[in-house]
């Protein structure tokens, strides 16, 4: 802690903490918090899934014998709308499954097996039904942390990841209040597995900031995060044409840790053309490729292609369609080599907000979490969820 660069960032981040222990200094300040229910579209069926569970399963619109009720199998009718249920046929445009355990779901079709609190919702589809979670937006955080990050990692850190997927659901429900669902299972979300990755880590994490959000100017902010920002974080308005007052690109001293902070990848000539394609580009030959711009934070922004004709390509559209995994981050550097490029890049994700990596080297360092969330977002407060 005797670095001077810690020292500053401590003193920055001192306002924040001192914003939220005034803001939190005891459960009993706030109004109630009623731990909202939020629903999770976790998938669409296209064909067959089984609920059981340890108790009996309750329908609120077909009834179950006891002997079905531990597990019941449920398909998609031929029809637009309703459900085959054991065997026989309902016409019904939804219906929901509760238990006083956990319920299992498994897909007829696949290997998915997942268990879930709360209740199942099967909204009828064309071609299938969505199956959607309410739970408690309490125990869904249980679902998310040990999917986004470790719970192993120091507990400062699990707690500043408890709060900001608090936030970001509780910012999409919000949105969506009226709609179907409010958020999805998967990573364009934030990813979400349910009971069998709940573990007490995670749940005291969750307890210990039971309510507690990130807030701008009385309002919910929308807490982005990401793996590891390769040492500086992005503005969103240079991403994706929306900016917000409380995520701005700053510099970032800590994430090395991460053994995916730098990353390589070799495309071959193959590979780089059938990536064009599915971006609506149709090339015989490509003889180079050049970064044309970078955005503020150093990402690059915009490729070309050489060759007769010359193509130009959002760098976040190659990037999306190449594949997250292969090209990690927009930090990067491309150079040709035989028989295709060779990228070199740094970093982890969109680079927007919170950087986990980054994150978990403060509190490995000795910062807290309100002074985690200080430095990754700007002129925040913390405080309990009123709805």
């Amino acid at each position: 802690m005797n670095n001077p660069i810690h020292s500053i960032i401590k003193a920055v981040c001192s306002i924040v903490t001192l914003v939220c222990v005034l803001m939190i200094p005891g459960q009993n300040t706030f109004a109630e918090y009623t731990n909202p229910i939020l629903k999770v579209l976790l998938f669409k069926a296209t064909g067959g899934i089984r609920l059981s569970s340890d108790a009996a399963l309750k329908s609120n619109k077909v009834k179950l014998s006891k002997a079905a009720s531990s597990g019941v199998l449920i398909k998609p009718a031929a029809s637009e709308k309703g459900f085959i249920v054991n065997g026989h046929l309902v016409k019904i445009d939804s219906m929901e499954f509760s238990s006083s355990q956990v319920i299992q779901v498994k897909k007829t079709n696949s290997d998915f097996k997942r268990r879930y609190l709360g209740k199942i919702e099967l909204l009828s589809a064309k071609n299938g039904f969505y199956v959607i979670n309410h739970i408690p937006i309490e125990s869904y955080l249980e679902g998310v942390l040990n999917a986004e990050i470790s719970t192993n990692w120091p507990i400062e850190v699990v707690k500043a990841q408890s709060i900001i997927s608090r936030t970001f659901a509780l910012y999409k429900r919000e949105k969506q209040i009226n709609s179907a669902w409010h958020i999805t299972s998967g990573q364009f979300d934030q990813v979400y597995k349910g009971f069998n990755i709940s573990d007490k880590r995670g749940n005291y994490a969750v307890q210990s900031t039971q309510g507690i959000i990130v807030s701008h100017n009385g309002q919910l902010a929308l807490t982005f995060y990401h793996s590891n920002c390769g040492g500086v974080t992005e503005d969103p308005g240079s991403l994706w044409n929306g900016s917000f007052p409380y995520l701005k690109s700053r510099s970032v001293p800590y994430g090395q840790s991460d053994p995916k902070f730098y990353w390589q990848a070799t495309l071959s000539d193959s590979e780089l053309k059938k990536i064009l394609i599915k971006s609506g580009i149709r090339i015989t030959k490509i003889s180079d490729v050049t970064i044309l711009n970078h955005n503020p934070s150093g990402r690059v922004q915009l490729l070309e292609f050489n060759h007769s004709p010359k193509y130009r390509l959002q760098a976040k559209t190659f990037r999306q369609n190449a594949g997250y995994k292969r090209i990690q981050s927009l930090l990067f550097d491309v150079i040709k080599v035989p028989g295709g490029f060779y990228f070199k890049g740094k970093g982890n994700g969109h680079g927007v907000g919170l950087s986990q990596w980054s994150a978990k080297e403060m509190a490995e360092t000795g910062y807290s979490y309100h002074e985690i969330l200080g430095f990754f977002y700007k002129d925040i407060m913390l405080k309990k969820y009123r709805g």
